[in-house]
């Protein structure tokens, strides 16, 4: 049976002339002991570099909430994987989490075949992800970042299939075809990049609200932390800020000489910088300012993927 052709896949979908069907969205989700909701990546197919833009996500609801107009709410798109029988998430990563937050349990969702419409291959749902998130409507659009992604996965495949890790002509072409806005340059330097020993990274992991106070009460419960001040998580944008003064009035308030500040990461670009050795820095600093007041300070790093 002949795999269809991936942007008529996307087309059908984006026009509505695919069949849809109400599924459960919740399933896609994990409850928090408060009873809030937060993705379950385990069952989404992230093609982002970052797993969801939370503020997006909260204007979008506040703005429906005000309009009541849902209509450029777009179908979700779930792939099914045969050999092991269940679904993932693919295309809707925010417009599920809005629906949900409006009180919607169920929503429209299109379902394409792993095995038989994407010819059992990951570059081909990565490619129908970014297809369907081209044009901007109650979601974020592709970026080059994603595209670069999609790069990376077919030459991880043209690896492990044994052949040479640069793509043919035809698949060059068919990327700048497809994004107008990647010009055969930028494909020659990430490939270069790849080469050179780069990689595609995981997407960056987010944090709602509620996720970074359910994160200080875990600290709060471990037994090594029962006479530490525990500072809420702070992005490690401004490390050597905001942590250090509130360091000192809550050892005040709380009578405690040691400290753990957890930190984040909320751009990928700070990811990187910790990959690259930021946390070490970081620590040195804190270790050397306890040295000085004669305070504990610890750090912890919450994980960026």
């Amino acid at each position: 049976m002949p795999i269809p052709n991936i942007l008529t896949l996307a087309e059908q979908i984006e026009s509505g002339s695919r069949p849809s069907q109400e599924i459960d969205i919740t399933q896609f989700f994990t409850e928090l002991p408060n009873g809030e909701f937060v993705p379950d990546m385990g069952k989404r197919i992230q093609v982002r570099q970052r797993d969801r833009d939370v503020d997006f996500v909260e204007r979008t609801v506040n703005k429906v909430n005000q309009t009541g107009d849902r209509s450029k709410l777009s179908p979700l798109t779930t792939v099914f994987f045969p050999k092991t029988n269940t679904v993932k998430l693919l295309n809707g990563n925010h417009t599920v989490e809005i629906e949900l937050l409006l009180g919607m349990e169920k929503a429209p969702a299109n379902t394409v075949n792993f095995d038989t419409e994407l010819g059992g291959k990951i570059w081909r749902v990565r490619r129908l992800g970014n297809l369907l998130n081209r044009e901007e409507v109650e979601r974020n659009s592709t970026s080059a970042d994603d595209v670069k992604g999609e790069l990376y996965e077919i030459m991880e495949e043209r690896i492990a299939a044994g052949k040479d890790a640069k793509p043919s002509e035809d698949e060059i072409q068919e990327l700048i075809d497809l994004y107008p806005f990647i010009t055969r340059a930028t494909i020659g330097q990430w490939i270069s990049y790849h080469q050179e020993g780069g990689s595609r990274r995981a997407p960056l992991k987010s944090y709602s609200k509620e996720e970074l106070k359910q994160q200080r009460v875990f600290y709060t419960r471990q037994r090594k932390y029962r006479d530490y001040v525990i500072l809420e998580p702070r992005t490690i944008e401004r490390w050597d800020n905001t942590g250090v003064s509130q360091s000192f009035i809550q050892c005040k308030n709380e009578n405690k000489t040691k400290v753990l500040i957890p930190f984040y990461c909320d751009s990928v670009a700070q990811a990187v910088k910790l990959e690259k050795g930021e946390d070490e820095k970081i620590k040195k600093f804190y270790k050397e300012l306890g040295e000085y007041y004669e305070l504990t300070f610890d750090v912890d790093f919450l994980s960026c993927e």
